[in-house]
C-alpha cells in the first residue's frame, strides 16, 4: 500500500523524464503492477528505495523531490499510522515483502464472466500492489492447481463481490481451500499441464489476458489446455469425473466440513490429558 498521493509510482513519461535528466536514477526504479495491470497488459512504475542506498539516491534531485513531497502528504493524514510513516517516506506505507521475488500474482478483482481468475508470475524486478495477491516463490504445480476449474468452484463460493466482479479472498479463498494429496508423480504431470497453459499463452504476446480470458475470445488451444488440467486436478481428488460446477463446489464444501471436523477433533484430544490430569489432582488433594 503506497499512501504516497502519488509520489512514489510514477507514470512511465514521468519515469523516462528522470532516467533521460539523471541515468543512475534507473537503479532505483522497478516495475509496478495491480490487478488491472496484470489483466490489461499495463505497468506503471515506481521508486523503491533502500535506506542503506540513501547516500546514492539523496545525490539525485528529483527522486528527493517526491520523497519530500510523499512525507508532506503523510504528515497531514489523520490516519494514525500514515503520519508514523512519514518517518520513512521513501518506502511504501504497507510494505510486506522488503526483498521483492518472483511470485504468482493473483488480481483480487475479476470479472464474473470469466471461467478462471487470470493469474501471471512476474519477476523480483516487479513490486505488487495491494489491488492483487502474491504467492512468493510459487511452482508451477502451484500455479496448475489454482488455476483449476475445482479451484474456480470454490473461489466463486467464498469469495466477495464488487458490484457483479468477484473479489478473491486471502483467508476465505485461498486459506480455506483444501490442497490435494498428490504423489511426485502426480504433481509432475499437473506441473506439465501447467506449463502447457503458460506456453500456449506465448502464442498471443499480442494479446492481454483480458482477452486471453474473455469467454468469447479465448483460443481454443488454450481453452483445451485448461481443460486437460483441470481433468488432471479432479483425478487428484476422486477417480470419477465431476457433472458440473454445482458437484464441483458440493465436493469442495464436503472436504472442508471434514476437514473442520477433522481439526476440532484434534483440539478435543490435546484438551482431554489436561482435563484427566486435573481430575486426578483434585482426587488426589481430596484424599
Amino acid at each position: 500500500m503506497p499512501a504516497d498521493d502519488g509520489n512514489l509510482i510514477l507514470t512511465e513519461d514521468n519515469h523516462d523524464c528522470i532516467v533521460a535528466d539523471y541515468p543512475e536514477a534507473a537503479a532505483f526504479f522497478k516495475r509496478f503492477i495491480g490487478s488491472y495491470e496484470l489483466i490489461n497488459g499495463a505497468f506503471r512504475w515506481c521508486l523503491f528505495l533502500k535506506e542503506e542506498d540513501r547516500a546514492q539516491w539523496e545525490q539525485i534531485p528529483s527522486i528527493v523531490q517526491h520523497v519530500e513531497a510523499c512525507r508532506a502528504f503523510r504528515l497531514k493524514s489523520k490516519r494514525a499510522a500514515t503520519v508514523e510513516s512519514a518517518a520513512i517516506p521513501w518506502r511504501f506505507a504497507g510494505l510486506t515483502t522488503p526483498d521483492p521475488v518472483a511470485a504468482l500474482v493473483i488480481p483480487r478483482v475479476s470479472s464474473e464472466r470469466r471461467l478462471y481468475v487470470p493469474m501471471a508470475y512476474v519477476n523480483a524486478d516487479t513490486i505488487v500492489g495491494d489491488s492483487a495477491f502474491l504467492v512468493p516463490n510459487a511452482t508451477h504445480y502451484h500455479f496448475g492447481i489454482l488455476t483449476s476449474r475445482l479451484h474456480m468452484c470454490w473461489m466463486r463460493l467464498t469469495a466477495g463481490k464488487l458490484k457483479t466482479d468477484y473479489r478473491y479472498s486471502r483467508d476465505l479463498t485461498y486459506n480455506t481451500f483444501i490442497w490435494p494429496t498428490a504423489t511426485p508423480e502426480q504433481q509432475d504431470e499437473i506441473t506439465a499441464l501447467a506449463e502447457e497453459i503458460l506456453y500456449k499463452r506465448q502464442f498471443y504476446m499480442n494479446k492481454t489476458l483480458a482477452e486471453l480470458y474473455n469467454p468469447e475470445t479465448m483460443p481454443d488451444d488454450l481453452k483445451q489446455a485448461h481443460a486437460d488440467l483441470d481433468s488432471a486436478v479432479e483425478r487428484l481428488y476422486r477417480p470419477e469425473p465431476f457433472a458440473d460446477d454445482e458437484e464441483r463446489t458440493t465436493f469442495m464444501l464436503q472436504l472442508y466440513a471434514a476437514a473442520v471436523r477433522a481439526e476440532q477433533e484434534k483440539e478435543q484430544k490435546k484438551k482431554k490429558p489436561a482435563r484427566a490430569a486435573s481430575t486426578k489432582a483434585r482426587k488426589s488433594k481430596a484424599k
